[in-house]
């Protein structure tokens, strides 16, 4: 049997394209709705593939509310892709033929400045998803119509070609995604973990004050990323803390130690914590 990953889809989406690159046509594609949808999907797939952050806009809240009640599987890596939108049309239009452009209005902002140059005229419309235009456009009649979307999208519909590629205002627009296995291959010369940390009340000197400062100093790594999102509990204004952390040992070797040590200190403040990710 064929792995199967799961991902945000529809088809044709910059998560499928991440997905696309890490493991290519060797296994079985499978869309979600949702990335909470994605993420429990690692009940019964393999693998999962959603976004962790991007460029611009910063963290995605989605991915973090469904990692502070994950259950099954962990991260085993992540995929780095520079988000690059194509103008895509039917086969055959041209540039002179397009007076319709449409994609998610998110796209459509990040694209306004060749839109005003290139296609002064055109009229703009929003889709639910970069991967909704491209579908319409293939199943147009006629080819006045072009979509903003990923390079995947010409293979995953029939009829499409790209027009101009690297379509976007700024260049500098970067999408991390994060892999998950359901029973992940770790990497023995893993060099970054994401901690899973929920103080509990009682754990710090005051009951209704965290101290952030004081919790970094017991773990003593090198935290590069944090992320807070409510806790799954009945208590107000508790928060879950997601600390991803580095290697900074010169010898690959004593990593896992120091991590492991890092950890036991934290659980002997009182803190619940878990390693939902190493790669």
């Amino acid at each position: 049997m064929k792995v199967r990953v799961g991902f945000l889809g529809p088809l044709g989406t910059y998560t499928h394209q991440a997905a696309h690159e890490y493991f290519q046509d060797s296994v079985v594609y499978n869309e979600r709705k949702t990335i909470a949808e994605t993420l429990e999907s690692l009940e019964t797939l393999d693998y999962a593939v959603v976004p962790r952050e991007n460029s611009i806009f910063g963290s995605v809240i989605e991915t973090f509310d469904g990692l502070k009640v994950l259950k099954r599987g962990s991260i085993q890596d992540e995929v780095v892709l520079k988000i690059q939108h194509c103008l895509v049309v039917k086969k055959g239009a041209r540039l002179s033929d397009i007076d319709c452009v449409i994609s998610h209005e998110q796209a459509l902002g990040q694209c306004q400045k060749f839109l005003a140059e290139r296609l002064p005229s055109a009229t703009t419309t929003g889709t639910i998803s970069t991967a909704a235009a491209a579908q319409k456009v293939s199943k147009s009649q006629t080819l006045n119509m072009a979509a903003i979307c990923s390079e995947i999208c010409i293979t995953t519909f029939e009829n499409l070609e790209i027009l101009v590629r690297g379509i976007q205002d700024q260049n500098s627009n970067y999408t991390r995604f994060f892999v998950l296995g359901r029973n992940p291959d770790i990497n023995p010369s893993f060099t970054h973990a994401l901690l899973r940390v929920t103080p509990q009340r009682g754990c710090t000197d005051s009951d209704t004050t965290f101290d952030l400062t004081e919790l970094l100093k017991t773990i003593d790594l090198s935290v590069i990323h944090i992320d807070r999102r409510p806790a799954p509990a009945s208590e107000p204004f508790l928060d879950t803390y997601f600390l991803e952390v580095v290697s900074s040992s010169k010898k690959a070797s004593e990593w896992p130690e120091q991590l492991s040590q890092s950890i036991s200190r934290v659980r002997g403040k009182g803190y619940l914590v878990e390693i939902i990710g190493r790669w």
